[in-house]
């Protein structure tokens, strides 16, 4: 009876020690949620969780720390809703975040509508309303998708991004405005326009709400450039950047994070009014142009009929991705209706650039003109031999500029086989003319040849491309050491 009873007090002793135990971890777990760190209370969490698995304020806790640190691998769903049958307070308003990050907006509105319904604290229910507004919007947009075509696609460092837009002189001159205005701590991009006569620039400006990025513009008056002045009528809340100026000298292109943006930086377009000396109101691209994400710097060479946007959706820090599209002339809309809702917001938000290449000749004639641009002979700077891009910064205009000799014999013959190339483009543009021109009988005969031609200069071009990075990267390592 007495070793029964000391069985039982030592048990006893046990089970309290655990209890003060986990009471500890979940105090302790807690005051770190609360702080906002997430990552230091996750394990914590973890470890209640599972010891209580069916404990709704565990499940909701461990489900936020997940969602809170992208935590991909835990069914932040499903604990979510568990929490929100044990009434957890906040189950619906994270649930609805959980569902927006996901794409899954029809769910995010019906939790947050929940989440307004319950909830007593009047300050985080007007940010929600206002927040089920903007997926509401997001749901609209998605309905609005721009059919575009798109032809390529570019990952490149982001301090390095405006190397890919092999836009063509057509367009003007694109240069990162820390180099025009030699500071560092310039931000985002200038725009000079083809005839050199208008250029475009962001400047800080001191507002209500701080400094914001402002658009400027100034013309070019013999050789000089005028004071800048702020361009008019475009102005937003937030800072606005990215400007390019079409061919027409009335299309204008520029980038915002302020009202109307779904997003980070979202792409604005507006026209010039030349009877009053300024801009219309700047209208939201949509999508597939603008995302949750970034989206900037949209140009357009009407010549070529290509179009270039930047965006860092889905991309890892410091990475940015180069959509080169086929406008249209005016906009065109998929049939929202009849397509699949799945396949619609893949769309919308370009997950697969296949889906949209919806004719293949408007897809191969696009690759040859894209082609003709990246590898054109450009204006030589300098005196030099070429103009090869090492990063926004940097050009190379003569061999001697290599500081790696592996990167210099690389670019040697990088050049060899560029010129190759630049004249099987050309033989390919005059056989597809010809094809053009050509009876039925004669298209037959010749489209075998066509087709091995097309399918040798997307090679090479491809093999450039790859050629072409490692020239840069082994350079910039070499440079940086």
């Amino acid at each position: 009876m007495h070793k029964t009873r000391i069985i039982l007090t030592l048990l006893i002793i046990a089970i309290c020690a655990t209890f003060a135990h986990a009471q500890s971890s979940r105090e302790k777990a807690r005051k770190l949620f609360l702080e906002g760190k997430y990552e230091e209370a996750k394990p914590l969490f973890e470890n209640l969780y599972k010891r209580a698995p069916k404990d709704g304020s565990y499940n909701y806790w461990y489900a936020v720390c997940c969602y809170e640190t992208n935590d991909t691998t835990a069914d932040i769903e499903k604990m979510l809703k568990h929490s929100i049958t044990r009434r957890v307070s906040n189950g619906h308003r994270y649930l609805g975040d959980f569902y927006k990050r996901e794409y899954r907006y029809e769910e995010a509105v019906a939790s947050y509508e929940a989440f307004i319904e319950e909830s007593k604290d009047e300050e985080l229910i007007a940010i929600y309303e206002e927040r089920c507004e903007a997926v509401k919007r997001l749901q609209r947009m998605i309905k609005m998708t721009e059919r575009i075509c798109v032809v390529d696609s570019f990952i490149v460092n982001k301090d390095n991004f405006l190397s890919a837009y092999r836009t063509g002189k057509e367009i003007g001159t694109l240069m990162p405005a820390a180099k025009y205005f030699n500071r560092k701590d310039a931000e985002g991009t200038v725009s000079i326009t083809e005839r050199g006569t208008d250029l475009y620039y962001p400047q800080s400006v001191a507002t209500e709400d701080g400094n914001k990025l402002k658009l400027f513009h100034s013309t070019n008056i013999n050789g000089k450039w005028s004071d800048g002045k702020q361009v008019s009528g475009i102005e937003t809340t937030g800072n606005d950047n990215f400007p390019f100026m079409g061919v027409d000298g009335s299309t204008f292109y520029f980038a915002s994070d302020g009202e109307g943006s779904i997003g980070g930086y979202d792409i604005f377009v507006t026209r010039y009014d030349s009877e009053d000396g300024t801009f219309l109101r700047p209208e939201n691209m949509g999508m597939p142009f603008n995302s949750e994400a970034n989206d900037y710097m949209l140009v357009i060479n009407d010549i070529a009929n290509l179009g270039w946007f930047a965006t860092d959706r889905r991309m890892e820090e410091g990475k940015v991705c180069i959509y080169v599209f086929v406008p249209n002339s005016s906009k065109v809309t998929y049939n929202y209706e009849a397509e699949e809702p799945s396949k619609m917001l893949a769309l919308s938000q370009l997950t697969s650039i296949a889906e949209t290449q919806y004719d293949e000749n408007v897809v191969r004639k696009a690759r040859q003109k894209l082609l003709m641009l990246m590898y054109e002979q450009k204006e030589v700077k300098r005196g030099g031999d070429f103009t090869f891009v090492i990063d926004d910064l940097t050009e190379y205009t003569t061999s001697k500029q290599f500081k790696n000799d592996e990167a210099r014999k690389l670019h040697s013959e990088w050049m060899k086989r560029t010129q190759v190339h630049t004249k099987n483009v050309a033989t390919l543009e005059k056989r597809r003319e010809e094809y053009a021109r050509a009876s039925k009988a004669q298209k037959a005969s010749m489209s075998a040849a066509l087709l091995d031609l097309e399918n040798k200069v997307l090679a090479e071009a491809e093999a450039l491309k790859e050629t072409e990075i490692k020239i840069r990267n082994i350079e910039k390592r070499h440079i940086t050491k």
